[in-house]
């Protein structure tokens, strides 16, 4: 019998910071705590707000002594709330003790979002709402094939 695989499972190692991302420095782990908190504003307005972390915008957090940089791959390039993520990241990691400064980079090396980047766990749940949805509306998001 065939092992069962999680369909929503990664299939390779994520290289950016997820949920499951242990870090060597204490100081990063409490920065992720930090971003973690940190919602999409986009996802507000719906009724399933996420955070960043989970959502897979949090690119890397690189520490310099007491300074801290954090990129974030959005989900669109023009994001017209970058700034306001931008505002609420510095302001949660700079009120750690352990850091002075936060800079906010986004990433424009032409990488691009897939949900493939959020945590298994949000596309588990968003998987779930869609065919609820869809259930729920008597439609199949799947086309029949015709004779």
């Amino acid at each position: 019998m065939a092992a069962h695989t999680d369909p929503y499972a990664r299939t390779e190692p994520a290289t950016h910071v997820t949920p499951d991302t242990e870090f060597d420095d204490e100081r990063k782990t409490k920065i992720k705590e930090q971003l973690s908190e940190v919602l999409d504003p986009c996802s507000c307005m719906s009724e399933h707000p996420i955070n960043i972390v989970d959502l897979g915008l949090v690119e890397s957090i690189v520490l310099d002594g007491r300074d801290v940089e954090v990129t974030l791959l959005l989900t669109s390039q023009r994001c017209t709330y970058f700034l306001d993520i931008d505002d609420e990241v510095c302001e949660r990691v700079e009120s750690l003790e352990e850091i002075d400064s936060c800079e906010v980079h986004q990433d424009t090396s032409g990488k691009i979002w897939t949900n493939e980047r959020m945590s298994d766990e949000q596309r588990k749940v968003r998987r779930k709402r869609f065919h609820e949805r869809m259930e729920a509306a008597g439609i199949t998001p799947y086309a029949e094939r015709s004779d």
